[in-house]
């Protein structure tokens, strides 16, 4: 009974977890060869053979048809973690004669491992018939395959990365270890990047061929409750579609979440899989239980939950993953016993897929259109990014990518960077894998190059087009067909198919037909491709280029097209169009009519695909009828004249042209750059300019005319005379009111650009630190606290003081304190400044104060921050003792960055110096005084007024919506949900709406630039908004809300401490843990737990931004993302509301740590821990503060009078 002759007879079932079972054994450290051994449980293999036996023994008892290999991680990658110097062999005593563990290479050791993991678990199969209870059943081994660790798609992710090429050889020697133990089948499981896993089959055909042999695959891929595959987000039916085509037996899932979580994945899968569907799914969800991972789902339930899966979608292997034991596969058996899975009728349409998703080729709905501009021959964008010295300029690419993808919906485009300047072979793989880190169309990988085909398509994550093959010869004797063919046919892509031949091109229908024929015959013949793999192109000859008279290209082409659908019912056609208005690229609107009318008229005749510009194909119906009609004149009869009279309409269109504001060339060099700068007039381009033989690289045009202004003017000169002078106005003028942060930002930037260039030239002429030679103000070092990330304020801070003329030394986030010190004394700074998000980084203001008093450094402290009040400041100033009398004088509370550089003036004019200090050390002293009076009474009002009594009467626990929920959104979706007048007055620092007049903004303008922001972090994936939220039962407990499991009540996984408050009026004391139901009423409550964060590619955006002087976009990204986390929160709030069924009330509070009802930031580490909020990119600090900063965390309490009051 062969495995692949079962698989649609009955349901199969796999076995069980195997790190359960070997879990349950309680093992030492000694039999796994030392405790730094203790993860890779395959080496049980070695030291415990029978166990393992006896484990598959059990499972085989149970019911199991297949059991797999403890082999999940012995591959040569997976080995190479673990340092097999320090490895003990005393307690393995099944070590094969002749292999030194300490001293062999890690391949040899992968085979011995894969040969004796398939002997034990083929034992256990023989020894199983042997017994009275064997049933006959068919029984098989699974060699168990797991990834490798190592990740081949692009990411800019902090993984392992290894070349497709690695992680074939690294299977290959695997999979022969596993076919020479004896494995059934091959089971790849729990894969989580598809483009792994296609090395991983290519390394099982390598292993096939060289073994002689060749045993059925199962794939199986781990996705979320979204049918995700979480790290690089590509959906399931991009997952499949990527490997449908390599020659794998069953397609399926894996681990990572319950039956209840996949149901919708086995649904979709039912639906579009034309594969055998395997399931299997862990024991529920993991929750952790003792600093243990606990998996609670019981057999019955799992069994329950899984039947539907067989009976309704067709699924014909079952299992259970993580959690799961003997008892589950029993119920399974019991459950499913002889049944035949439910027929199914999967998506029969073609499929091709990209990272993320999976697009049909299906012209029902239209033309399917690929999208030409990416490409160097044919774009002189692209040419300009690719063929030029130094690395590729792939954000050019990305942007290229963008308009077709985003802007004009196209789903696949072409790529093909066919140059003679660069190595095409080298260069076509660097782009695509470049260009797929977050991708979401499909690519036409498009090259003459057979070996920059067989390169890239190494280098792509999902099922591509290949453009193109053709019976044209290649090298001697060799067909480009045959060439392609043999060495990307693994891969299973749809093919491009050129009608050529060793004649050339086909011209006549005839031709076009009897070359498309022969095309299908040999490359299902020959090489096993099949027609639904296969698009005929049909060549397009230039409109009028023909040189026998009588013949129409155009013609010839729309009548081959009806023939060549009917060689195969599955087969396609395709056309490069762009040839068809060749020489017509200055008249944009002739080659758009001619094209549109080209294609509609293909169209109806049998064409399917076409590649082409996408601004080029528009609905006849949004042309003038009239140019519709003269198109068609010179497309089905070839009419010149018309061809005449098109051309002479197209050149009579007129187009807009933008007008600039201000015209700097009319101002000499040295305006031109002031004014520049008061504009915030940005030119970015890339460019050297060379000065005394020595070549400067800048981002910036303005740096030019800097050039030629130092040819007439000294630098200090000009820095003094002019850019100070520019930059005083415009600070002057924020201080007015009358320009805006943002403006003030970008001023900056470009000063910094002119500054950068002047610093360079003076080392360059004098080889002195222009820090030494410009007159500065005075120098301040500044940095956010350690244990602190945010820094928005602090580089705000930086950019005024800046402009005013300070030299600013950015010691960064979590600066350690006695960095602040040591550098101040290094630098002899004049003031220190540092900010702070929180309450408790705050506090090492105080520290840095009371380390400076003991060094006896006399220099000044602003300090600022959302916690950082004039009470703080006194704090502060008492540096850490209690004797007001020795309070200092020189601590400032910075309100803005403004209020910085007002003290930062005051502080460095000599006059009045000595009053000023003085007047503060009061302000000091009596804030200081005030905040220990304010905590002083509220100390002596928590230990004298009443408890608040709190009702239950109307109180309503949820009933609905228990359990763990993801959401992720693209951002434009929650554009509606952003308040703008927080996002433009606070997040961007435009202030109050009644002063925007007097800084030229309107509402409108940042309307049109919250638009632009959102679509921008959008399209780049720097703003991914995300979220995770999990009701669950819950009672108090004096001060605490006991958190419970939704599936087991009696079991405790966390507890939530709120602060002890003053209540409204000062008439009671409360915290919000009395508005559950306490512990002792006996009766259950719930609570919400909710997360929010606008996604971590944020942050590397804003860092970028910074290095390139470009703070106005650092602020406005920053700002984006603040917003985004807390107007999710929001919209989060409201959607557990809906799903506990309050569906009309608003009822409850939500409560956030860090804020005076939750004060202790350690339950921002509950909330975290207990939403599994890590795999959403979010980490802690050592101050449980998150990480992006854009993330805010809540508890939600949905008693009616829930208040902070």
């Amino acid at each position: 009974m062969s495995f692949k002759s079962e698989l649609g007879n009955q349901v199969l079932i796999l076995d069980g977890a195997m790190g359960t079972m070997v879990q349950n054994l309680g093992l030492t450290d000694t039999a796994f060869g030392g405790p730094e051994f203790k993860m890779l449980t395959d080496l049980l293999i070695f030291s415990r053979p029978d166990d393992l036996e006896g484990i598959h023994l059990e499972y085989l008892q149970a019911g199991a048809n297949l059991i797999e290999t403890d082999t999940f991680g012995a591959s040569p990658l997976r080995l190479k973690e673990f340092d097999f110097s320090k490895f003990d062999s005393s307690d393995l005593k099944a070590i094969p004669e002749n292999l030194d563990l300490k001293t062999c290479s890690l391949e040899s050791l992968t085979r011995h491992l894969n040969v004796e993991g398939c002997r034990i678990a083929r034992r256990a199969v023989e020894k199983y018939r042997t017994q009275p209870d064997c049933d006959g059943r068919p029984l098989y081994v699974a060699g168990s395959i797991g990834p490798s660790n190592y990740v081949v798609s692009s990411t800019q992710a902090n993984l392992n990365q290894a070349t497709f090429g690695q992680i074939v050889e690294n299977f290959y020697h695997q999979i022969c270890g596993l076919i020479e133990g004896g494995a059934d089948v091959l089971l790849i499981e729990t894969q989580q990047d598809i483009l792994e896993t296609k090395a991983i089959i290519e390394g099982a055909n390598k292993a096939f061929a060289a073994e002689g042999t060749k045993i059925p695959i199962i794939v199986q891929a781990t996705v979320d409750v979204f049918s995700k595959m979480q790290i690089f987000n590509t959906d399931i039916q991009a997952a499949y579609t990527a490997v449908s085509g390599m020659g794998i037996d069953v397609f399926g899932i894996n681990c990572s979440v319950g039956p209840e979580e996949m149901a919708a994945t086995v649904e979709k899968l039912s639906r579009l899989c034309r594969h055998p569907i395997s399931i299997i799914p862990n024991a529920g969800q993991p929750i952790s239980e003792d600093g243990q991972t606990c998996y609670k789902l019981s057999p019955e339930d799992m069994a329950n939950a899984i039947e539907p899966f067989v009976r309704e979608y067709g699924v014909s292997i079952v299992g259970g993953c993580c959690g799961t034991t003997p008892a589950h596969i029993k119920a399974l058996r019991n459950k499913l016993d002889g049944t035949v899975p439910a027929s199914r009728e999967p998506d029969q349409r073609v499929f091709v897929s990209g990272p993320q998703e999976a697009v049909p080729v299906d012209e029902s709905k239209g033309l399917v259109r690929i999208g030409e501009r990416l490409n160097v021959r044919g774009s002189k964008v692209v040419r300009e990014a690719v063929e030029r010295e130094g690395d590729i300029a792939m954000q050019a690419l990305e942007e290229v990518v963008s308009e077709q993808v985003k802007d004009l919906g196209i789903e696949i485009i072409d790529v093909c960077m066919d140059s003679n300047i660069v190595e095409t072979e080298k260069v076509l793989p660097e782009i695509i894998h470049g260009l797929t880190n977050d991708f979401k169309g499909v690519m036409c990988i498009d090259s003459f190059s057979v070996e920059a085909l067989a390169r890239a398509i190494e280098s792509y994550p999902g099922r591509p087009i290949i453009n193109s093959i053709s019976l044209e010869e290649y090298k001697d004797g060799e067909s480009k067909l045959d060439a392609v063919l043999s060495c990307t046919r693994g891969h299973g892509p749809v093919y491009i198919a050129l009608v050529n031949g060793p004649e050339g091109p086909a011209q006549t229908a005839d031709e076009k037909f009897n070359l498309a024929a022969e095309i299908v015959k040999q490359a299902g013949e020959k090489h096993g491709v099949t027609p639904d793999q296969i698009l005929i192109d049909v060549n397009a000859y230039p409109i009028g280029s023909e040189s026998v008279e009588g013949l129409n290209f155009c013609v010839e082409t729309l009548e081959s097209l009806p023939r060549i659908k009917k060689i195969h019912p599955d087969l396609k056609t395709s056309i490069g169009v762009g040839n068809l208005t060749n020489g017509l690229g200055k008249k944009p609107y002739m080659r758009k009519v001619l094209t549109s009318v080209f294609l509609e008229e293909a169209r109806k005749v049998g064409l399917d695909c076409a590649i082409l510009n996408p601004n080029h194909y528009v609905p006849l119906e949004s042309l003038p009828s009239e140019d519709v009609e003269l198109a068609r004149r010179v497309i089905l009869q070839r009419d010149m004249n018309a061809f005449d009279i098109l051309e002479e309409i197209a050149l009579t269109k007129k187009t807009g042209i933008k007008q600039k504001k201000v015209d700097y060339a009319d101002l000499s060099a040295e305006e031109s750059v002031c004014a520049k700068i008061r504009d915030g007039f940005k030119q970015k381009e890339d460019g050297t300019v060379e000065k005394d033989g020595v070549e400067y690289s800048y981002r910036d045009h303005i740096v030019l005319e800097t050039a030629e202004v130092v040819n007439r003017h000294k630098p200090l000169d000009f820095i003094s005379g002019h850019l100070m002078k520019t930059m005083r106005e415009l600070g002057d003028a924020f201080g007015r009111g009358e320009v805006s942060l943002p403006h003030l930002l970008k001023s900056a930037d470009v000063m910094r650009s002119v500054m950068e260039f002047l610093e360079w030239y003076m080392r360059l002429q004098s080889g002195v630190n222009p820090e030494d030679e410009i007159q500065y103000k005075g120098i301040v070092v500044i940095g956010t606290v350690y244990q602190d990330v945010h820094s928005i304020g602090k580089d705000l801070a930086k950019t005024l003081l800046e402009n005013y003329g300070y030299r600013v030394i950015d010691l960064g986030v979590q600066v350690h304190l006695e960095k602040f010190v040591e550098t101040a004394e290094k630098e002899n700074a004049d003031a220190i400044g540092m900010s702070a998000l929180l309450v408790q980084t705050s506090n090492h203001m105080i520290t840095v104060a009371r380390m400076l008093k003991e060094k006896s450094c006399d220099i000044p402290i602003l300090i600022g921050g959302a916690p950082v009040n004039s009470r703080h400041a006194g704090y502060v100033a008492m540096h850490g003792q209690n004797e007001a009398k020795d309070i200092l004088n020189n601590i400032f509370y910075c309100e803005s960055g403004m209020d910085g550089v007002n003290v930062m003036n005051r502080l460095m004019d000599g006059q009045g110096l000595s009053s000023f200090l003085g007047e503060n050390k009061e302000h000091l002293l009596s804030e200081y005084q005030r905040a220990k009076g304010i905590q002083d009474k509220k100390d002596e009002l928590l230990s004298t007024l009443p408890r608040r009594v709190v009702g239950f009467k109307k109180h309503e626990v949820p009933r609905d919506g228990y359990g763990l929920h993801k959401v992720e959104f693209k951002l434009h979706k929650l554009e509606s949900n952003l308040n703008n007048k927080s996002l433009f007055s606070l997040n961007w620092k435009f202030g109050k709406q009644s002063s925007w007049k007097d800084k030229s903004v309107d509402i409108d303008q940042l309307k049109q630039l919250k638009k632009e922001w959102i679509e921008k972090a959008e399209s780049n994936g720097w703003v991914v908004p995300k979220a995770r939220f999990v009701l669950l039962p819950a009672q108090s407990d004096g001060d605490e809300v006991i958190l419970y499991d939704p599936k087991d009540t009696e079991k405790e996984i966390g507890r939530i401490g709120f602060s002890v408050c003053v209540g409204k009026g000062q008439k009671d004391i409360f915290s919000a843990a009395q508005y559950f139901h306490p512990k002792s009423s006996g009766q259950m409550d719930a609570i919400g737990l909710q997360i929010t964060t606008a996604g971590d590619e944020a942050e590397k955006a804003i860092k970028t931004f910074k290095q390139e002087n470009d703070t106005e976009s650092a602020l406005y990204l920053q700002g984006l993302c603040d917003r985004v986390a807390e107007d999710l929160a929001e919209y989060i709030h409201n959607l557990i509301r809906l799903r506990a069924g309050h569906k009309k009330d608003r009822v409850g509070q939500r409560y956030s740590p860090g804020y005076p009802a939750l004060t202790d930031l350690a339950n921002n580490k509950m909330i975290w821990e207990i939403l599994k909020a890590e795999d959403l990119g979010i980490e802690l600090t050592e101050a449980n503060e998150f990480s992006p900063p854009s993330t805010t965390a809540a508890v939600i309490c949905f008693h009616r009078d829930a208040s902070y009051t």
